[in-house]
């Protein structure tokens, strides 16, 4: 490889699963890139793209799912993260929240985030690909 800054990882990302559209891979960089999103207020895109590679899910759909953090829905998703915080904090209000109850919400929505991110298209593509079996079906028996 030329770069020598892409040298230590050229092995991953020559790896044909990383760059693959199928129903693991995508599920993965999904998940992985609703993490990455949900947790880091920067350098999201690098994070989701080095775990993505590490984990052998694609990279692109990992990288393109950190937009869903961006500066219309930072405000909210910080917001509802704080709200989330003190809540399994057991805060009743918001005087009474910590410094630790916005990194526990980004946590918390983190790890939800990707769990049904990664639900979702699991269900989304099993759902799609009966639907076009059935539809060959109906095809074939005219």
């Amino acid at each position: 490889m030329a770069s020598r800054w892409l040298r230590p990882v050229a092995p991953r990302l020559a790896h044909p699963g990383i760059w693959h559209f199928n129903r693991r891979s995508v599920a993965r960089g999904v998940a992985l890139g609703l993490f990455a999103a949900f947790l880091l207020p920067v350098g999201q895109i690098l994070f989701a793209a080095v775990i993505a590679a590490a984990a052998r899910s694609n990279l692109l759909v990992a990288a393109t799912m950190t937009w869903v953090s961006n500066p219309f829905t930072f405000g909210p998703i910080y917001f509802a993260a704080w709200k989330a915080g003190g809540v399994l904090l057991g805060a009743a209000g918001f005087g009474h929240l910590s410094g630790v109850s916005l990194p526990l919400g980004l946590a918390a929505l983190a790890l939800a985030g990707a769990a049904i991110g990664y639900l979702a298209v699991q269900l989304g593509w099993r759902i799609a690909l009966g639907l076009q079996w059935s539809r060959r079906r109906r095809v074939r028996a005219g």
